[in-house]
């Protein structure tokens, strides 16, 4: 039998001496905002050269663990992982990948209507139903700026992918949540003068309302298909724009 002979990588120093920031980051021992110590303390205790030290700290720069001011005054400071630049990175892949809006609705769909589903089952409704009814409070004092209204309503759908308690659902619901709320942005802004946006407003508010009533009633079926048809419904208006067809028409 043939030998096959495989490449091992074996990592470079500086991504050995990233990797134990990488982890006590992630690990909290490293807190936001938090100055890495100076170069000569982690060359010594790493016992590696500079050069070897600063492409470890581009690596993490790169992955936005890091945010290293250059200069007198200067120095490297911890950026705990972020939601929002997962979800900007993902954003380019989908740009890059040529993801069509209409694809990113119908996955939001998929996410989130379960979740919605979920809130009426949850054995703490009522603090869930609290929280929901302060979100329609801050709908109901936006009317009138069709921006501030828009992103009230996004900042609900996230909040009903919060309230689940799964942090996967939230993650992965930020990406699509990000993409959605630009576009919104944009059609509330170019539709503000011919009455359509407060229209659809009003309609995404009562919506909004309905479905808080049937979490406190405990009808999660009822919330869920609600839901569902609220977010195919809301898509279908945005994805009317003839303009924004894919991701890279949107955030270019």
């Amino acid at each position: 039998m043939a030998n096959v002979l495989q490449t091992v990588h074996l990592p470079k120093m500086a991504e050995i001496v990233a990797d134990h920031l990488r982890r006590q980051i992630i690990a909290g021992e490293l807190g936001e905002g938090d100055p890495l110590p100076p170069e000569d303390q982690l060359m010594e205790h790493a016992g590696v050269a500079r050069t070897t030290v600063r492409e470890a700290l581009r690596i993490l720069e790169s992955e936005g663990l890091l945010v290293v001011r250059r200069g007198a005054g200067g120095g490297a400071r911890i950026r705990t992982p972020q939601v929002a630049n997962v979800a900007r990175y993902i954003g380019l892949v989908l740009q890059a990948q040529g993801a069509t809006l209409e694809d990113v609705h119908s996955a939001r769909v998929m996410l989130e209507a379960p979740a919605a589903g979920m809130l009426a089952q949850a054995p703490d409704r009522d603090e869930i139903v609290a929280r929901l009814q302060e979100a329609l409070a801050a709908e109901e004092r936006a009317l009138g700026d069709p921006v501030e209204m828009s992103r009230t309503h996004g900042r609900f759908h996230q909040l009903i992918v919060e309230l689940s308690g799964s942090q996967t659902f939230e993650v992965l619901t930020a990406v699509a949540n990000r993409i959605i709320q630009v576009q919104a942005d944009r059609f509330m802004i170019a539709h503000d003068t011919d009455g359509s946006t407060r229209s659809s407003s009003d309609a995404a508010h009562r919506a909004h309302v309905r479905f808080v009533d049937m979490v406190a009633a405990g009808a999660g079926q009822d919330a869920e298909d609600l839901w569902r048809k609220h977010l195919e419904a809301g898509g279908a208006m945005l994805l009317s724009d003839p303009h924004s067809r894919t991701v890279l028409d949107l955030l270019e």
